[in-house]
């Protein structure tokens, strides 16, 4: 009610700009007035229904201002208790507190200070030792922002900083339009990428909606790295984690700000537009405001495969209904990737024929080409033969440059990062530590040459079938036939319980007897695409009866006898046994002969949860010996390099899942331990089918030497030959086959080459190679952050801001927020900074060494929290005082100095980027355009020191270095008692403040002049030209190149945005952040007391 309120009472309402007090009462509304300094102190009001409001009670430690009504000065304070009459506020310099009506105090709103030359002019200053203080603080928030480009993130998560994934997440968080496809190779880290962009995400946006969506068994595993290495449980907003398996729910998360699809080829591949659970997905991608698609799918996967992701990206521009012409246009894509093959300096004979084939392919229009190309021909003759006095060197990078122009303007979709594992591997100087990974060996067979009536039934099988086929001349059917045996090969070996559920679904269609043996929908349709021949129920039933006989421990204490070698390595061993009930059966018959050893299980029969703890158990445990015992389950995307002994009990049938597997432990290294691949054994028999299989896959895929993941489609169409020839010759048909699949795989190998040179990441530019280099550049001054942070927060009695600090390890730190903390309460209380979010480090191989320890950066919330409160808080924002020289002469000279934040001007940029229809929200766009920005010219701040009365800024290095030193205790401030001295040298306030004031004036006016302003911009001028002529040159070409590509509109909508941001780099904003005023003088006698 309207009688509740009353003028000068402090209160909120949502969406406030922070504590305000009650200006006026009237009808039911209340006029709530914002102060932000004695010099401003109603900056902005707001009329709102008085129902809205809520009075506030100060605590305890909350900067105020006491607006005195008898003198009508201004004098701060902070709160220490109150009453029903108004509170206590203890003023500087004073040994009690004072009563002091509500009425009568102001709190500063919680906006960034807006100008610190009002403060000082009006007389607000205060204690120099404050200026210390804040002054390196702020300048260490500049740095981190300047060698992260505005992104926090990069600095906050607990990784290690490569290069590839740092440009990847940083090309998406630049970009206005953030909906991209992550397709590195596999183990070249997507996920980390993707977690850079969801931690980011968070830090821009707290309670941001994100949603990620992986295949069932990688949830948690997502889970534990988001956690951990990215901390997203501190911000209010907590990441949804749903599965592949359950599109039933996908609709409750549309309108999310950020999905993330993990794996999303699985949910693409053999589907089209009509299936439900693609329809499902493409409703919640295109609702999404921000859209990560995760995915190795090859370079050369079919035209199909690329248009369901694409269409996902962009459904405007890639749509199902212009199938035809996609397809097309990919054709038309792969000619030109054979030409762009023969770019090649080492055959430059070959230059010529080769450029000349690309020039018809291409648009007139593309210019850019043109150049480029006769910069290569310029140095060879007719017939490719190189000039005379032509390096060679200087040939390579020009044909270097042509091939970049045609990979980055002829990519199939511009916002597709893809990475090789051939380019990443090298060697980066950039990086603080070489991405590495594993690698792999050829496995060491285990077998015992016993009798085994699975194996004999399945050879059996194989013959019969065949000698079915050819007395039936159904010759045609054998590749169906190979791949419903491929199936039964990969269910043999250790217990004959999935085989026989297997046969029993062929045969019988038992459906239980599926979901036993772990039968995936696919496998289930090549067990019954081919029919059923008569003798099949026999052999089943024999089989049955002749294992019915048998002791049913018999079958596991053999497969355990044959594990012992390789189980006696000791380490950290993983056993796969592929899909079906073997991987609980082993567990349980290991658990019981050898008490003493830990093994643990990773199957969908004990779930999600207990198995994420049997990984963790794994990874952790430092016992000798520790064995994690696997179903398929573990087979995708889980993070297992720490393994030291990997034992196949069973082969996938396909070398696309055996990749999968391996790809577990073949990933990037985590310490000097994994600088090795592990051991490597296979569960065989020699001359059965299963050998013949293993010989094929080492031989002939060469799977186990190197990845095959890129080979994936060519695999995959080859396979049902492959099987097709074991349906026929058996095990020899499958040892014959290495040839014709070595073969296979080069011509393919051979084709993605060509093609990852059009759609690749080709080459950086030269500002994101001096963006990594700053960026591993501040990982290696770390201690100085420490130092100007311990120093914020008032260590050793600096006059910071009071955080109670502690070393609780060689580099390990932890504050705390304590009654004497001299910040404001509401300025911190507000973000539920928890016991773990103060606990942390500053060096980054300090938390890499322990899991789920925060790096005290940007983007963490304790730091973010003083940095709010560095921009927010007025202490230290306007000093004066005076400081005595001993070389100085004649009259006390005032100075006026100013600290000067400078940063690139992006308004123009936003605008035009508010234009792209894809752009959904300007705050986003104005922040990614912000890094963006950054990017070409980093923040910075600038001193400049004026003589009072003068009109040129200060250039003696001397002097001004007399002038930077920090204040100190012989310096005096010119505190409340003392102000009026300062003010009698210019003839009163208005004198002073007309003084200060010209004094900014000219500072402004000579920053250019006495700084290194003009060459830093004309720096970032010279790159944004040269990125903006490159952009223009391919938007153009795109334009033009309609068979081609797709998505030209949207590059030239881009090139405006650029060319307006190159635009401000002229003219960049300088925000003024401290203002200073010293008087210098001679020496003084001081009397005791003063």
């Amino acid at each position: 009610m309207c009688h509740d309120f009353a003028v000068g009472h402090l209160v909120r309402f949502p969406e406030a700009p922070g504590i305000g007090r009650v200006g006026a009462v009237f009808d039911g509304r209340l006029r709530v007035d914002f102060f932000e300094s004695i010099a401003e102190p109603e900056v902005e009001s707001h009329t709102v229904p008085d129902d809205l409001c809520r009075r506030v009670r100060l605590n305890d430690q909350t900067r105020v201002f006491r607006h005195n009504p008898s003198n009508g000065e201004w004098l701060a304070g902070r709160v220490k208790g109150h009453d029903s009459a108004g509170y206590y506020i203890r003023f500087p310099n004073q040994e009690y507190d004072l009563p002091v009506p509500e009425s009568q105090l102001r709190v500063r709103w919680d906006r960034p200070v807006r100008d610190p030359l009002q403060v000082l002019a009006a007389g607000g200053n205060e204690s120099g030792f404050l200026y210390n203080a804040r002054i390196p603080m702020l300048h260490n928030l500049v740095t981190q922002r300047a060698v992260s480009a505005c992104t926090p993130a990069l600095l906050a998560a607990a990784t290690e900083i490569y290069p590839h994934q740092v440009r990847a997440a940083l090309t998406v968080l630049s970009d206005p339009v953030q909906r991209y496809l992550l397709a590195d190779e596999v183990g070249l880290g997507k996920t980390i990428q993707a977690g850079y962009v969801i931690l980011q995400t968070l830090i821009d946006t707290p309670r941001a909606s994100v949603l990620v969506v992986a295949p069932d068994p990688l949830r948690r595993q997502w889970m534990t790295e988001l956690r951990t290495k990215f901390f997203t449980d501190d911000f209010p907003s907590q990441v949804t984690i749903t599965s592949h398996e359950s599109p039933e729910r996908w609709s409750q998360y549309h309108g999310y700000d950020l999905v993330v699809v993990d794996e999303a080829h699985l949910l693409v591949q053999d589907r089209v537009d009509a299936d439900p659970i693609y329809h499902a997905l493409a409703s919640l991608a295109h609702s999404a405001s921000k859209l990560l698609l995760l995915s190795a799918t090859p370079v050369t996967s079919s035209p199909a495969t690329h248009l369901g992701l694409l269409h996902l990206l962009d459904p405007d521009l890639y749509k199902w209904s212009e199938r035809k012409a996609f397809e097309r246009r990919y054709q038309h894509r792969t000619e030109l990737a054979t030409s762009l093959y023969g770019l090649n300096a080492e055959f430059h004979q070959l230059l010529p024929p080769a450029i000349d084939m690309i020039r018809d392919l291409l648009p007139p229009e593309d210019v850019r080409f043109g150049q480029l190309a006769a910069r290569v021909l310029n140095l060879v003759d007719a017939e490719g033969e190189l000039r005379d006095r032509v390096d060679v060197q200087d040939l390579a990078t020009r044909v270097t440059a042509l091939r970049a122009h045609l990979s980055e303007t002829y990519r199939l979709h511009r916002r597709v990062i893809r990475h090789r594992r051939s380019t990443v591997l090298r060697d980066d100087d950039e990086a603080l530590s070489r991405y590495e990974v594993r690698g792999r060996t050829t496995p060491t067979p285990l077998g015992a040459e016993t009798y085994d009536p699975v194996s004999e039934s399945l050879g059996s099988w194989q013959t019969q079938a065949w000698g079915h086929l050819l007395d039936h001349e159904l010759e045609g059917d054998r590749e169906a036939y190979g791949l419903a045996l491929a199936v039964l090969i990969s269910r043999l070996g250790g217990m004959s319980r999935d085989y026989l559920d297997a046969l029993r679904w062929r045969v019988r269609r038992d459906q239980e007897a599926a979901r036993r043996a772990g039968l995936s929908p696919r496998e289930r349709r090549h067990l019954t695409t081919p029919a059923v021949i008569a003798f099949e129920a026999q052999l089943l039933e024999t089989l049955e009866s002749d294992l019915a006989d048998m002791p049913p421990a018999n079958e596991i204490n053999e497969l355990v006898d044959t594990l012992l070698p390789a189980l006696r390595k000791g380490g950290r061993i993983i056993v796969f046994c592929g899909a079906g009930s073997l991987a609980s059966l082993l567990t349980v018959r290991l658990r019981e002969r050898f008490r003493k050893v830990s093994f643990l299980e990773h199957t969908r029969a004990v779930g999600a949860e207990q198995s994420e703890r049997a990984i963790r158990e794994w990874r952790e445990e430092p016992t000798n010996a520790i064995v994690l015992i696997a179903d398929d389950s573990a087979e995708g995307g889980l993070n297992l390099q720490v393994a030291n002994t990997v034992i196949h009990v069973r082969l996938p049938w396909s070398p696309n899942l055996l990749e999968q597997r391996l790809g577990r432990t073949d990933r990037y290294v985590e310490s000097y331990q994994q600088s090795q691949p592990p051991s490597q054994y296979v569960c065989t028999q020699s001359d059965t089918l299963i050998g013949g299989w293993l010989s094929l896959l080492t031989n002939g895929y060469g799977v186990f030497t190197t990845s095959v993941s890129t080979l994936q489609d060519a695999i995959a169409q080859g396979l049902a030959g492959v099987w097709g020839a074991a349906m026929e010759h058996g095990p020899d048909g499958l040892v014959d086959r290495a040839d014709t699949v070595q073969r296979q795989l080069t011509a393919a190998r051979a084709e993605i080459d060509q093609m990852d040179m059009l759609e690749s990441i080709f080459d950086s530019s030269p500002e994101e190679d001096s963006f990594v280099r700053r960026l591993t550049g501040f990982e290696v001054e770390w201690q100085q952050t420490r130092d100007v942070t311990l120093d914020y927060t008032g260590r050793d009695g600096f006059s910071g801001v009071r955080l109670r600090h502690r070393q609780t390890g060689a580099q390990h730190d932890t504050f705390e927020f304590t009654p004497g903390t001299l910040i404001s309460p509401h300025l911190y209380k507000t973000q539920r900074i928890t016991p773990e979010m103060k606990r942390g480090t500053f060096k980054r191989n300090e938390a890499l060494k322990a899991p789920g320890t925060r790096l005290f950066r940007m983007g963490s919330p304790l730091v973010d929290t003083l940095a709010n409160v560095v921009w927010r808080d007025d202490r230290g924002q306007a000093t004066a005082f005076w400081r005595a020289d001993a070389d100085h002469r004649g009259e006390p000279e005032p100075y006026f100095g100013f600290d000067y934040l400078v940063e690139a001007e992006v308004d123009m940029a936003v605008a035009l980027a508010l234009e792209i229809p894809q752009v959904r929200k300007p705050h986003e766009a104005r922040t990614a355009l912000r890094r963006r920005a950054d990017q070409l010219l980093p923040p910075l701040t600038l001193k400049v020191w004026v003589r009072g009365g003068s009109g040129e800024a200060l250039s003696d290095g001397p002097l001004r270095d007399w002038l930077n030193a920090p204040y100190r205790e012989t310096d005096h401030n010119y505190n409340a008692k003392r102000i009026h001295d300062l003010l009698t040298i210019f003839d009163g306030h208005r004198g002073y403040e007309a003084a200060a004031r010209a004094a900014e004036a000219v500072a402004r006016a000579e920053l250019e002049r006495v700084t290194n302003l003009p060459e830093r911009c004309a720096q970032a001028q010279r790159r944004g030209q040269e990125r903006l002529a490159v952009e223009k040159a391919q938007a153009e070409a795109r334009q033009a190149a309609g068979r081609l590509l797709g998505d030209a509109e949207s590059s030239v909508l881009d090139v405006g945005v650029t060319e307006a941001l190159v635009g401000g780099l002229s003219h960049p904003t300088t925000r003024l952040v401290a203002a200073t005023c010293v008087l210098r003088t001679g020496l003084r006698r001081v009397h005791r007391g003063h």
